[in-house]
C-alpha cells in the first residue's frame, strides 16, 4: 500500500471508529500543552507541561495506528522498526557512553592533577572525575562520570570550577531520566526541552558556588566560543 493509500485507509478507519473523539482529544491536549509550555516562566513548570504534551503525542500516535484496519500498513511497521532502533541507541549509549568517552579522550582521574575535585562532586552525587587533554575549555557529563579539559582548568579559578562541576553534577543526579526524555522526544518527533534543563543545572549550580562564580564562569567560556 503506497503513502496516500494508506492517508485515505487512516481517514476511513478515523471516520467510522468510535475512537476518533478520543484521537482527537488527545491533539486538542497536547496542542494546548504546548501553548501553555511556551507561556509558563518556571523551567521545571515548563518542562513537565511540555513532557505531558510529548506523552499525550505518543498516546494519540498509539491510539492511530490502534484503529488502522487495513493490512501491510507500512508506516505501522517502519515507526514500530524505528521506535525499537532508538530505544537500543539512546539506553545503550547512556549505559556505554562514559565508558567509550574515557578511552577515546585517554582521560585521567581529576584529582591527580586538581586533589579537591573529586571529593568536592563526591558530595554532590556518586561520579568519578576525569581531566583529558584539550586547548579547549570543555565540561560535560556522561553516564555516572565528568570530563574537564585541560583548557578548562587553565582559564578558571577554583571557585568557576566549583560552579562548573556542581552544573555537570547535577546532569549525572539527574541523567537516569534523560534517556527517557530523549526516546520520548525521538518517538514524538520533538525535543527535549534541553534549555530548561541546562537552567536548572545553573541554577544548582548558583546554590552550591555563588552566582557570582558561576557568573564568571560563563563569561570566561562565552568570550573563549564567540
Amino acid at each position: 500500500m503506497n503513502i496516500l493509500g494508506e492517508i485515505s485507509c487512516f481517514g476511513l478507519c478515523l471516520e467510522s471508529s468510535h475512537l476518533a473523539p478520543f484521537v482527537v482529544s488527545l491533539v486538542v491536549i497536547s496542542i494546548s500543552l504546548l501553548a501553555a509550555s511556551l507561556m509558563v516562566r518556571g523551567p521545571k513548570h515548563r518542562l513537565l507541561i511540555f513532557v505531558s504534551a510529548q506523552i499525550t503525542v505518543l498516546l494519540a500516535i498509539i491510539a492511530t495506528f490502534y484503529l488502522m484496519k487495513c493490512d501491510g500498513m507500512l508506516t505501522t511497521y517502519l515507526y514500530l522498526i524505528y521506535a525499537a532502533m532508538s530505544s537500543i541507541l539512546v539506553f545503550g549509549v547512556h549505559r556505554f557512553y562514559d565508558r567509550v568517552m574515557i578511552r577515546r579522550l585517554n582521560a585521567k582521574p581529576a584529582g591527580n592533577i586538581v586533589e579537591w575535585v573529586q571529593g568536592f562532586v563526591s558530595q554532590l552525587t556518586a561520579a568519578t572525575v576525569y581531566y583529558y587533554d584539550s586547548a579547549a575549555p570543555r565540561a560535560f557529563a556522561a553516564g555516572r562520570s565528568i570530563f574537564i579539559s585541560i583548557g578548562l582548568l587553565e582559564i578558571l579559578n577554583d571557585d568557576e570550577l566549583r560552579a562548573v562541576l556542581a552544573h555537570e553534577a547535577w546532569h549525572i543526579r539527574n541523567n537516569s531520566r534523560m534517556p527517557y526524555l530523549r526516546q520520548l522526544a525521538l518517538m514524538t518527533f520533538s525535543s527535549h526541552k534541553k534549555s530548561e534543563l541546562e537552567y536548572m543545572a545553573d541554577c544548582f549550580a548558583a546554590e552550591i558556588a555563588g552566582s557570582e562564580a558561576l557568573s564568571s564562569a560563563h563569561d570566561k567560556l562565552d568570550k573563549v566560543f564567540i
